[in-house]
């Protein structure tokens, strides 16, 4: 062991002795001195280039009346116009600064090689923003469409910036880099699954104009409802009426259930269906006595008369003699048709759609009565105040018929 450990100080001594240590020193001073001079001309360029591209390109904007070129001046794409400029010089300047330094020149035609890459995919990411921004000035189905092919088209673009990159330090062409990534085929499509089915989404909604930022819609598997403020390539952001956020894929746009009320919207109106329960054990049938008294009201008094008149020719004909089977007015029937009268004459009722006042089917609790109409406006603090003051006056005026209204108590 001693006489190995002598043997390798002895070696080491005869490698030092031979090795020309100002040779080398020099030859590090120089490499260094031309990488710092290089370094300097390059950023000197950049500013040079960058500085002269963005006065010529804000000259060029102000002078045009375009929407376009503003918004690419705001996502600086002119200033990743300039680096090809500086990074250009660069590369052409590379041999002849590390002449006779090989490696050195493989591994900076490499590095710039990277950054070209890099470049091109900065420029593409820019463009596809104001591409975006352009086609997004205003809330239409279009708009999903482009935000969700931009989206994917940004991720392709990285996607095949990466593997040329790989190309590039593996010194192996592209064709290679993606053959070797074919027997990852599965896990590539596992990871971006997402994606793809955000981007079918997006095509789907927009083909169809189910949806478009901007709509009120409710979606029943998440309980929520509110206006789509964004959809992209993955999710689709939902403000709530509380002003919360809610996200949820684009996928399930297309895939559930998904209730859109900007049709409602735009004809300005809006449904009210609502019932009101009545205790069974209250109906009864109207004496001569309470129908007389019902004839001073103004919305059925009309109704009571023509109905009585029909009542009368039809016992008469009959020959009904049994006054348990003869055809009598309820107070339940009159309510029923002061309500269809009120809405009928209520100025904020719309008389062009579906109006109508129906019993429900009886349940353990008493019969319930709908309300089925809409108002003349969608606007939800007005629509709200329209429905409380019909539904005010009716079970007040309920009193008024003797009608006994169901409340359940919890014990």
């Amino acid at each position: 062991m001693k006489m190995l450990f002598i043997f390798q100080i002895q070696d080491i001594y005869e490698f030092t002795h031979n090795l020309d240590l100002k040779k080398w020193g020099s030859i590090s001073l120089i490499i260094i001195s031309k990488m710092l001079f290089f370094s300097i001309l390059i950023i000197i360029l950049e500013f040079f280039f960058n500085r002269s591209v963005r006065f010529i390109g804000r000259r060029i904007v102000n002078s045009t009346h375009f929407v376009w070129d503003n918004i690419l001046y705001e996502n600086k794409v002119f200033d990743s116009l300039a680096h090809f400029f500086p990074l250009s010089i660069g590369f052409i300047l590379i041999e002849p600064v590390f002449k006779k330094h090989y490696t050195i020149i493989l591994y900076l035609e490499r590095i710039f090689d990277i950054l070209f890459v890099l470049i091109v995919l900065q420029f593409l990411i820019r463009v596809i923003n104001s591409i975006i921004r352009i086609a997004t000035s205003e809330n239409n189905h279009q708009t999903i469409a482009v935000r969700s092919f931009s989206q994917l088209l940004k991720i392709i673009s990285i996607v095949f910036c990466c593997l040329v990159i790989i190309a590039i330090i593996t010194k192996n062409d592209i064709i290679t880099v993606l053959t070797s990534l074919g027997a990852i085929t599965a896990i590539v499509i596992l990871v971006f699954r997402d994606p793809i089915l955000g981007f079918v989404s997006g095509v789907q909604i927009a083909t169809t104009k189910m949806i478009k930022v901007g709509d009120w819609i409710g979606v029943p598997k998440y309980n929520i409802e509110g206006i789509v403020i964004e959809i992209n390539l993955t999710s689709a952001k939902i403000e709530n009426f509380d002003k919360t956020i809610t996200s949820v894929p684009t996928y399930d746009l297309i895939s559930t259930a998904v209730t859109n009320y900007q049709i409602m919207r735009q004809k300005n109106i809006r449904r009210i269906k609502r019932s009101i329960l009545f205790n069974i054990q209250s109906f009864y049938f109207c004496s001569s006595e309470k129908l007389e008294k019902f004839q001073h009201v103004y919305l059925i008094k009309n109704y009571i008369k023509k109905i009585q008149k029909e009542i009368e020719n039809i016992n008469n004909i009959k020959n009904v003699e049994d006054i348990n089977l003869r055809k009598r007015l309820t107070n339940i029937g009159l309510f029923r048709q002061y309500a269809l009268e009120y809405l009928h004459q209520h100025p904020k009722i719309s008389q062009s759609e579906t109006l109508m006042v129906r019993y429900l089917e009886p349940n353990h609790y008493g019969l319930p009565i709908e309300l089925y109409c809409f108002t003349n406006t969608s606007e939800s603090i007005k629509y709200e105040q329209i429905q409380a003051s019909v539904f005010d006056h009716l079970l007040t005026i309920a009193k008024e018929f003797n009608l006994e209204i169901t409340q359940v108590t919890k014990k």
